[in-house]
């Protein structure tokens, strides 16, 4: 090869090495990045009807598995809820779930009370109020099986007293979180 058209290629060798980019960055585009665009978009169409949002600009944040699973696990039926909360069957429950748990731990209920009925929406409270006496082993005992049992529960007050015969008097108000899911949800 002579010179002048060995001058001549090495002056087009950054041409066609930018010309050989651009023709690799096509053939990935074409062959692995649009069928992943394409079926990107097809989730995007099949999760719009069941209410999530895979697009970035218009999803809330997401909740972690843990807490969806709570969530989901801990709702009921609209109409069940409703229908408990007039019949006063929710207030019994709660009632019922405390005093089981404490006499599993060695307290005694000395007084228990149903509180008022919040009821929301999407929701809907159930309180109740106690007085135990026992043994603060047996408290700790019983806060931590309330918190293994279905259901979200919050203790709204709680106040330990030294009382007579030596066992401390527990002062406890408790709410249960009830979930509404639409009827015909799962």
């Amino acid at each position: 090869m002579d010179a002048l058209a060995s001058a001549r290629f090495r002056r087009q060798v950054p041409m066609l090495a930018a010309l050989a980019t651009g023709l690799l960055f096509l053939g990935l585009h074409t062959f692995a990045f649009e069928p992943l665009s394409q079926r990107y978009r097809r989730a995007l169409a099949a999760a719009g009807p069941m209410g999530a949002t895979l697009d970035p600009s218009q999803a809330t944040q997401a909740l972690p598995p843990r807490v969806y699973t709570l969530l989901i696990e801990n709702a009921r039926p609209a109409s069940e809820v409703d229908q408990a909360a007039q019949s006063g069957a929710l207030a019994g429950e709660l009632m019922q779930t405390l005093s089981g748990v404490a006499g599993r731990h060695g307290l005694d209920v000395v007084v228990s009370e149903p509180g008022l009925l919040t009821e929301q929406a999407s929701r809907l409270q159930v309180r109740a109020h106690v007085r135990m006496r026992g043994r603060y082993a047996g408290l700790v005992a019983f806060l931590d099986e309330l918190s293994q049992q279905p259901g979200l529960y919050r203790i709204e007050r709680l106040t330990v007293d030294p009382g007579d015969e030596g066992l401390p008097e527990i002062d406890l108000s408790v709410a249960q979180l009830l979930l509404k899911r639409p009827d015909g949800g799962s």
